[in-house]
């Protein structure tokens, strides 16, 4: 059985894992945006796409922070 040490590491690699995923994400869609933009088209559909990649970047950064948190607690 796992220590409750070990367990909270591996929660946070896996929170790491989906952050870099997310992070990639935004980056791409950044571009493709740039991309859309010099080629004149529209780029509306595009930008709400990127505002739901950060979003939910944030939510797992949050996420992180309170695995972290509750690893210290402890």
């Amino acid at each position: 059985m796992p220590s409750e040490r070990s367990t909270e590491i591996k929660r946070i690699v896996e929170a790491d894992f989906l952050i870099d995923d997310a992070e990639r994400a935004v980056v791409h869609q950044m571009i493709e945006i740039e991309r859309l933009r010099a080629e004149g088209r529209d780029t509306a559909k595009a930008e709400r796409l990127l505002r739901a990649f950060q979003h939910t970047l944030s939510a797992l950064q949050e996420s992180r922070q309170r695995i972290v948190r509750g690893a210290a607690l402890n």
